[in-house]
């Protein structure tokens, strides 16, 4: 085989770079404009001069189709940053920030590597594409009705167990417990440590709440750090951030940027508030709100229990004046039925005794009746008041009231019982008197009573008609005799003759 060697120039490795270089400047002699996705940039973001790779994506996968190298140079960088600055929202740039960049193609003859030299930036173009993407997330989670999802979730009255996301140590962190240590009410914080900006925000924040769902005792779970520019937030314009947080069991608080740069976390999320101190200070306020409204709730009872026990009070105080006073006035009645009794006795003594003992049984029984009918009253009054103050989670009030009127209730009890117990004994006392009193008693010891066949007694024989019946009561039965002669005498002393 035959080879034919051409005689045309052979470059050298920095002629040729040198060649390449002089075309890129003659097809591009002027600064042209160049969008794309940055990367590398926040780990060199402090040198003198930034270094970074400028992407473009695939419009449906995450996967990079093309990239070029790119560096902002040290004189640049205040011109750049001072456009920045003065933008709506102040941006600022950051890996995964798709931009627009004034540049200058050149290429390093020394290495071989094509380079943009950034001299400016378009923020306007920046601005839109990030309100592009939130706005395309939105309308994906109102299609999917996960916008509101979290929000229709009932929150916490007294939220005390608190999942906390956030980076550990910084202002929004201490600002957030601070703000719940003040409150010096019992909160207990479950942590975890998550990056607030760059690439780690999506895992962390889902990673800490897929923590927080086992976690069965929690009350709410809050996602919080100290505001930033329009980039920084950017972060949680997060699709899988918001989907997490609408599926999640529990309410999610944010706390993440101030009041113009609400994130789709903010969106998605049960509650927001612009600062960590503020969503702090929501969580603070609903406790404080309950325990108030327990308060109040306590003092209304409080004040309508005392208004019913004054009245119970009241109105057994009457039972108890009306129990004594007719009390009493039956141990009156009877003790002068019974003195009355003693003195003109008209019925034999037996029947006397049978019918006052009678008596007594039915009277201590009516007073017995009226006492257990008031005391079945007073308890079934205590009943009612429990009842109609029976809340459960005053239990422990209502237990000390109860307590209280079953106390008084006893004590009525006990006076009502030594009221009966002393009228009793007087009876008692009465019907040994009686006992004493009693002409059987006399007649077992040799006499005799007489009396007329009508029951009269006789006492004196003026009280003896001739031919007259009458009945001599003695210890073992009666005789029944006709007067034949009625003999007076001079001493007040007569005598009857009988037959």
């Amino acid at each position: 085989m035959e080879i034919n060697l051409k005689t045309e120039r052979v470059y050298s490795i920095r002629e040729l770079n040198s060649e390449i270089r002089g075309i890129l400047n003659r097809e591009f002699p002027e600064f042209v404009w160049v969008h794309g996705e940055i990367q590398d940039y926040d780990k060199n973001k402090h040198k003198q001069n930034i270094y970074f790779k400028l992407c473009e994506k695939h419009p449906e996968v995450n996967e990079i189709i093309a990239q070029v190298s790119a560096v902002i140079f040290e004189n640049r960088k205040p011109i750049i940053t001072k456009i920045l600055k003065q933008a709506e929202n102040q941006l600022e740039l950051k890996d995964d920030l798709e931009v627009k960049l004034l540049c200058k193609i050149d290429f390093f003859s020394k290495s071989g590597k094509l380079i943009l030299i950034v001299e400016e930036i378009d923020p306007v173009y920046t601005l839109g594409r990030l309100a592009q993407t939130r706005q395309r997330i939105i309308e994906e989670l109102k299609i999917k009705g996960l916008l509101d999802k979290n929000k229709k979730l009932m929150l916490a009255a007294v939220p005390l167990n608190i999942g906390l996301i956030t980076s550990y140590n910084s202002a929004a962190y201490n600002d957030f417990l601070d703000e719940l240590k003040r409150s010096g009410f019992g909160f207990k914080i479950y942590f975890f440590n998550s990056s607030m900006q760059g690439k780690n925000v999506e895992p962390d924040v889902c990673r800490a709440l897929e923590i927080f769902d086992r976690i069965q005792f929690l009350d709410l779970v809050v996602i919080t750090r100290g505001g930033g520019s329009t980039a920084d937030l950017s972060w949680f314009d997060n699709k899988i951030i918001a989907q997490t947080i609408a599926n999640f069991r529990l309410p999610v608080l944010t706390g993440i940027g101030h009041e113009i740069n609400r994130t789709i976390t903010d969106l998605v999320a049960h509650t927001y508030a612009k600062t960590p101190t503020a969503i702090a200070q929501f969580i603070v306020e609903r406790v404080k709100n309950f325990i108030d409204t327990l308060n109040e709730e306590a003092d209304s009872i409080i004040r309508q229990v005392d208004k019913i026990l004054t009245k119970e009070k009241q109105r057994i105080e009457n039972i108890a004046r009306i129990f004594d006073s007719e009390t009493h006035k039956f141990l009156r009645i009877h003790h002068e039925e019974i003195a009355s009794l003693i003195k003109e006795i008209k019925i034999s003594p037996i029947n006397l005794m049978h019918n006052l003992k009678s008596d007594l049984q039915s009277k201590l029984k009516e007073v017995s009746t009226y006492t257990q009918y008031y005391l079945l009253n007073a308890k079934r009054k205590i009943e009612n008041i429990k009842n109609e103050i029976k809340i459960d989670r005053f239990r422990k009030n209502f237990s000390e009231i109860t307590k209280i009127l079953y106390e008084i209730w006893q004590n009525l009890k006990i006076t009502t019982n030594r009221i009966i117990k002393d009228n009793l004994k007087n009876i008692i006392h009465l019907e040994e008197k009686i006992k004493l009193l009693d002409p059987m008693n006399t007649v077992k010891r040799g006499f005799s009573i007489t009396q007329s066949k009508q029951g009269k007694i006789i006492r004196s024989v003026n009280d003896v008609k001739k031919d007259k019946i009458m009945i001599t009561i003695v210890s073992d039965g009666k005789i029944e005799s006709k007067t034949t002669d009625i003999e007076r005498s001079k001493n007040a002393q007569g005598r009857i003759k009988i037959q």
